[in-house]
């Protein structure tokens, strides 16, 4: 029976960081229970494969289209002059008014609020690279794989930049974990600063929550990265650093720091 053991020392410790809340007793029963069960990796997108195009609507968006099909729709998503677009909003009231969930704790009262937004859109132009296309005027409408296929904005530095080029020239521009997604992120061994490959959000979001020691996708490419032959690295002036706070919250919650004794490259995050 695996144990939390059986993951490589940093990985464990990345694991009980990122389950603090939980406490040690709750991080290694998940192991054991995740036994047969191998972490799952984003399903396919929704509508044909091939080049997707950025179509101007006449409700100020451009909308994401591949094959002819309206990916953004969340109805009569193959209509060719008219396209139904439904969306839930969701927001959150505080003493401090209305204002866009964006997780994390709040010890306040919240409540919730919804409301269901139908329209209808025509094109009004030619299909254009996603890519240059800027995040406000993008739609994700109805879907919300969507928002995971418009292609990732140009990286802040130079640095990430290059490693992002490299990436996709050698490997390509899709998730190097799922291929479902553009690359959004270079993702690296924060121990080594070993650059790993390009994966999309949803896999980079959850990549280090596998508690796996073997036989499992995210497992596995951290074992053997697609990007190890190439010898890239990761600056270390780039990664991103938590707050003391939370990282002494984090510590007090286990009772214990996991990464005490290890040689990482930066603080865990």
């Amino acid at each position: 029976m695996p144990n939390l053991d059986d993951l490589s020392p940093y990985r464990r410790a990345k694991l009980l960081w990122r389950w603090s809340f939980r406490g040690l007793p709750f991080v290694e029963q998940l192991v054991i229970d995740s036994a047969d069960r191998p972490c799952r990796l984003p399903a396919p997108p929704p509508g044909p494969p091939g080049r997707a195009l950025a179509v101007p609507g006449d409700d100020g968006r451009h909308h994401l289209v591949r094959a002819g099909r309206v990916l953004c729709c969340d109805a009569d998503a193959d209509a060719v002059d008219v396209w139904s677009h439904r969306q839930r909003c969701t927001w959150v009231e505080t003493g401090d008014g209305p204002r866009k969930w964006t997780g994390g704790r709040d010890d306040g009262e919240i409540i919730w609020g919804s409301a269901d937004t139908a329209w209808t859109v025509r094109p009004t132009g030619p299909g254009t690279d996603p890519g240059t296309i800027v995040r406000r005027d993008r739609c994700v409408a109805g879907h919300y794989m969507t928002l995971h296929l418009w292609p990732p904005p140009p990286a802040r530095t130079a640095s990430i930049r290059r490693l992002r080029a490299a990436l996709v020239d050698t490997i390509g521009s899709d998730c190097h974990l799922c291929g479902h997604y553009p690359g959004a992120a270079v993702d690296h061994d924060h121990e080594t600063g070993l650059v790993r490959g390009l994966l999309c959000a949803m896999c980079n979001r959850a990549l280090e929550e596998c508690p796996h020691a073997g036989g499992c996708p995210k497992a596995d490419y951290q074992l053997a990265p697609p990007a190890a032959g190439l010898g890239l690295i990761y600056p270390a002036s780039e990664e991103w650093r938590p707050k003391e706070s939370t990282r002494q919250r984090k510590i007090e919650e286990l009772g214990f720091d996991p990464f005490e004794g290890l040689a990482t490259r930066r603080a865990p995050g």
